[in-house]
């Protein structure tokens, strides 16, 4: 995972002499679908947050608003339990999209992504507080967001997302979400 964020941040610097470029940040809540089964318990819920980094290609592409973008994604962990067993899921995300935004007035933008993300589940289990095994798998997948930011000045905007993606850790999988609010900064 390490290589893949170097060459994701190595993407996003090769963009810096060609077009405007921006960084942001962002924190929220979380959704990881787990299968729970009855009658356990499930808390699908965590904190996840997102960081990331684009330049705008529409000047070169012609494209009125379009952006390439690569970031990090934290959807956090969910957890079943039944007495004492404990089952763990950890999903995170290197994602490499294209970002197109529209104005609906002056300051408030929509913005929509879609691309790929390199995608990492991991399961674990324990039983009375032992570990009782694990399991990940790293493997791309579709990712796609939705987003609204609305411009402070020239170069700071608040910044809303809604971000989805699917995981797999090796015998589950479902799918991730993380809904956050932050903020972006223009160079």
């Amino acid at each position: 995972m390490k290589h893949f964020v170097i060459g994701a941040l190595a993407l996003v610097l090769a963009g810096v002499a060609a077009a405007e470029n921006y960084v942001g940040a962002t924190i929220g809540s979380s959704s990881i679908d787990i299968d729970c089964g009855s009658p356990a318990s499930c808390d699908k819920g965590d904190t996840g947050f997102k960081l990331y980094g684009g330049f705008d290609v529409a000047r070169r592409a012609s494209i009125n608003g379009l952006a390439l973008e690569v970031g990090y994604i934290d959807f956090g962990k969910a957890t079943a339990s039944f007495g004492p067993a404990r089952a763990n899921v950890e999903v995170s995300a290197v994602t490499f999209a294209a970002a197109l935004r529209g104005q609906f007035t002056p300051s408030l933008a929509g913005v929509g992504r879609l691309g790929l993300g390199y995608v990492e589940g991991k399961a674990s289990g324990s039983v009375a507080g032992f570990a009782a095994g694990s399991e990940s798998s790293s493997e791309l997948k579709l990712y796609g967001g939705l987003g609204l930011e609305y411009t402070l000045n020239k170069q700071f905007k608040l910044v809303g997302a809604a971000d989805f993606t699917t995981y797999e850790t090796g015998h589950n999988s479902g799918s991730a979400s993380l809904i956050s609010i932050g903020a972006q900064y223009g160079f």
